[in-house]
């Protein structure tokens, strides 16, 4: 399980959120609503297709870093945006990410397209595992 909180007092011009979850991968999955929850109502919008993808970084901070800016990527190159994820990671010399994503076009006709999310960054980035759960806060530059 995992909560979000958009962080709208934060930062006028860009997109604060920050998550609590009881595993890593939930970690993972509520930072990417919660990031599409700058760009579309997430409880109207349908997922129809699924797109799926790997990643892998040094560290936590930067797997999550590479996850959202893989969802941006997508976004931008596909005209896609998620509604969900199924996410599994696994930590050898490097952490990995396999991540389904579940989502739709970007359709104006049907979804009410609030905003663009044009990066992730890391002012104010924090990832880390507090006594019994994970926690992230991100900033994103709309």
């Amino acid at each position: 399980m995992f909560k979000y909180t958009i962080l709208s007092e934060e930062v006028k011009s860009d997109f604060a959120f920050e998550v609590n979850a009881d595993s890593l991968s939930e970690l993972f999955r509520g930072a990417g609503i919660a990031m599409m929850e700058a760009m579309v109502s997430v409880k109207e919008f349908k997922a129809k297709r699924v797109w799926e993808f790997k990643i892998e970084s040094d560290t936590l901070d930067l797997l999550m870093f590479d996850f959202l800016g893989e969802l941006v990527f997508v976004k931008d190159v596909e005209s896609v945006l998620f509604k969900d994820y199924e996410i599994k990671i696994e930590e050898t010399d490097k952490f990995k990410l396999s991540c389904k994503a579940f989502g739709d076009d970007i359709d104006y006709e049907k979804y009410e397209i609030l905003t663009d999310v044009k990066a992730v960054t890391m002012h104010k980035f924090v990832l880390e595992k507090r006594t019994d759960e994970w926690y992230c806060h991100i900033i994103l530059d709309l």
